[in-house]
């Protein structure tokens, strides 16, 4: 028997219970434990002298009686004023006895929860702690603090490798001076620095010290290192978005400042309509150009401005357009309006549409080009090719016009169709060789295949077999054109043999220069709006970048590409000048030049376009090279291969450009090696010179750029060619004649 006495003065809640699990006697500590009433009577149940509500405690009691074996365990009730009471057991039997000992945990129980929460805030928050102990120069981590370092988690950290972390700079030496504060005169510190993890991982941390004295000694430094690499990352690009934002908004006033400028500058007739047709905006040369002023034009119906009241057709021609305009078609043709002398004058005139988000047009560009000069040299054109027709038709000598391909007969004088007897009708539905004799026709072929790679055979002698099937005995000189369309045509005199010889050279001549002269006005107007096109854009590109550069030495650099640039720009307008004149003359100045050093001055009119698109150039042209071109034609020839090869390259690589140049069989040859998109030539090839031919879906693409590249090469003599794969670029190869 468990001696009572012992068991009523234990200092711990101790209760002893007989084998049916009746009181039999407790330690006084225990009715203060559980607040049981200290009754004497006998065989009170054990379960009235529990604490309240402790089900695991009953459930173990009567388990340790049925196995008769120790039970150790937790249970915990509520108190009342509701908090938690966690509570030891442990059921020992003994002797047909059963002896309980209480003990309360709650204090343990909430330690290990608030180090269970701090852990799990720690790990959520990436808050790390430190302790330095500074008489012993110990340092210890916690587990975040290793991961925040992204070190393993038997690192064995030291003040010193601390340090190491922090990144070289700024950043370690504010580390230092505050580790050091700290120590030495025990200053807290609270520090946002960047560290370098031993992954070489950049973050952001906030490195906070609390500094515990003795006798004003610093003895133990209690820190955290909180990772704050997402909000400062935010918090930097916030500063960054507001820094640019305000230099956007500076950037913007001085570009609607250049614009304004621009848009006053410009040699162009330029306005704005609303979509009612009223005048919302006009430039100065246009006012100029009619001798009125802003008040007296802006807010009116366009039609109703003073350019316009010479003429009720081109009022009426104008409403007309603007209506097609307003549905979003482009619309452009020739308009003759009033100067400030009342004189009516031919305009390049076109209505633009511009559309909003919704594609609905918002406004309309109203743009004129002076093309009185142009005009009046049309006319002179229309008189010349009615003196050929004339010609033409009086020439006793006989004119055929065939196609080159298919031999169809396309037009002929009235001499042809008396030699041959045909009328104009029956010619037109036969073929070159439908009037030539068997006996010739291996001939004529041969003829066919000289004229279509020389441009020009003969005067030959020949036949024809008239209607009634007589030969007709010909001297015949064949001439190969191509037409505005690119479509190769065939002229053919066929000469009287003893009479007609002088006449044919005259005709020649006139259909010559015809041709010469249409072809090199159509290529001048293209020359001037390509070429300017490309300064206009440079200028735009450095305005731009002047505009938001802020630090002044490098706006001292742009502003000296600038007045590069307009110095190329007008030496450009100058050689466009001469360009003209030789027009007019039809006789083409030519000049030695540097082809290596055109190259490079291309590439520095283009020298924006070129870093913007972080192009890679190599031109291994030798030093030694000299050719005769018009520098003009050059010019425009090497912007053209130059900013194409930039503007359709790869979508996945920076552009590459490999320039490279040999002699061959009286040519120059220049190769232009880019590594963009390519062309399907297989697909593309037959129209990859055609005017206005697009093959890549640009928006910015004109379709002009190659088309007068290939007339400027031809003018000179030359030939240009392409070798071309899809997704692996593009090479063309410019043949400069040596002899031009």
């Amino acid at each position: 028997m468990t001696n009572l006495l012992i068991i009523k003065q234990c200092p711990t809640p101790m209760a002893l219970l007989d084998k049916d699990l009746h009181l039999i006697g407790a330690s006084d500590a225990w009715y203060k434990f559980t607040k049981a009433p200290m009754e004497n009577a006998p065989k009170i149940p054990f379960t009235d002298i529990l604490p309240k509500g402790t089900r695991s405690l009953v459930n173990a009691v009567r388990e340790s009686k049925e196995k008769s074996r120790v039970i150790e365990g937790e249970d915990y009730n509520y108190q009342p004023e509701g908090k938690i009471q966690w509570i030891y057991y442990k059921i020992q039997p003994s002797d047909n006895e059963f002896i309980i000992y209480l003990n309360d945990i709650t204090s343990e129980k909430e330690n290990l929860k608030t180090k269970i929460f701090l852990e799990e805030t720690s790990k959520v928050a990436q808050i790390g702690n430190w302790f330095y102990d500074v008489k012993n120069d110990l340092l210890e981590w916690t587990v975040v603090t290793k991961k925040i370092c992204d070190v393993s988690q038997d690192y064995v950290p030291t003040l010193e490798k601390f340090l190491q972390f922090f990144k070289e700079g700024k950043h370690v030496e504010q580390a230092l001076k505050n580790i050091n504060s700290a120590i030495n005169k025990g200053n807290d510190f609270d520090l946002e620095l960047q560290i370098l993890t031993a992954k070489g991982e950049e973050k952001w941390v906030r490195f906070r010290g609390h500094v515990e004295k003795a006798k004003d000694k610093a003895v133990k430094i209690y820190g955290t290192l909180q990772n704050i690499d997402p909000q400062k990352t935010t918090e930097l690009q916030l500063a960054l978005q507001e820094k640019q934002i305000k230099s956007s908004k500076r950037a913007l006033a001085e570009n609607k400042q250049a614009f304004k400028s621009i848009f006053n500058s410009t040699f162009q007739f330029t306005g704005f309509l609303n979509i009612k047709g009223r005048l919302v905006d006009i430039n100065e040369p246009a006012l100029n150009f009619g001798g009125i002023e802003t008040e007296d034009v802006i807010n009116k119906y366009f039609w109703d401005t003073y350019w316009w009241q010479g003429s009720i057709k081109e009022q009426k021609k104008l409403k007309k357009n603007f209506k097609k305009a307003i549905r979003g078609e482009f619309v452009r043709y020739e308009a003759k309006i009033l100067d400030k002398n009342n004189n009516k004058v031919y305009v390049d005139f076109s209505l633009k549409p511009v559309l909003d988000h919704k594609k609905r047009v918002s406004f309309l560009i109203a743009e004129g080009r002076v093309i009185q000069e142009m005009v009046e040299a049309r006319k002179k054109l229309k008189e010349s090719e009615k003196l050929h027709r004339t010609l033409l038709e009086l020439s006793p000598t006989g004119l055929a016009l065939n196609d080159a391909m298919s031999g169809e007969f396309l037009d002929m004088n009235n001499s042809f169709k008396q030699s041959t007897g045909y009328s104009s009708n029956e010619l037109l539905k036969m073929t070159h060789l439908d009037v030539i004799p068997k006996t010739d026709k291996n001939k004529e072929l041969r003829v066919l295949k000289e004229v279509l790679n020389q441009g020009k055979y003969g005067p030959y002698e020949g036949h024809y077999l008239n209607k009634n099937k007589q030969l007709v005995p010909t001297l015949i000189t064949r001439v190969l054109i191509t037409n505005s369309t690119g479509r190769k045509l065939i002229w053919s005199v066929i000469q009287d043999i003893t009479h007609i010889k002088e006449k044919e050279e005259e005709l020649l001549e006139v259909i010559n220069v015809a041709s010469e002269q249409n072809n090199r006005l159509l290529n001048f107007a293209h020359i001037v709006s390509h070429n300017l096109r490309s300064h206009a854009s440079n200028f735009s590109m450095l305005i731009e970048l002047l505009g938001v550069e802020e630090d002044v030495f490098k706006k001292v650099e742009i502003i000296d590409m600038l007045n590069s640039a307009s110095g190329n720009m007008l030496e450009t307008i100058s050689n466009l000048n001469e360009i003209i004149a030789i027009n007019t003359n039809l006789n083409i100045k030519t000049e030695t030049v540097n082809l290596k050093a055109e190259i490079d001055e291309a590439f520095t009119n283009i020298s924006e376009l070129i870093k913007n698109s972080f192009a890679e150039v190599e031109n291994n042209v030798p030093e030694d090279i000299d050719i005769k071109v018009v520098k003009a034609y050059l010019e425009s020839i090497l912007l053209n291969i130059f900013t194409n090869a930039i503007k359709y390259k790869a979508p996945n690589r920076y552009p590459v450009i490999k320039i490279n140049a040999e002699q061959i069989k009286g040519f120059t040859v220049l190769s232009v090696e880019d590594n963009g998109r390519g062309i399907d030539l297989e697909k593309h090839g037959h129209k990859l010179f055609g005017m206005y031919k697009t093959f890549h879906g640009n928006s910015d693409a004109r379709g002009i750029g190659l088309f007068i590249t290939k007339n400027q090469i031809d003018a000179m003599k030359g030939k240009i060619e392409a070798e071309s794969e899809i997704d692996k670029g593009t090479k063309f190869k410019i043949y400069f004649n040596e002899n031009y």
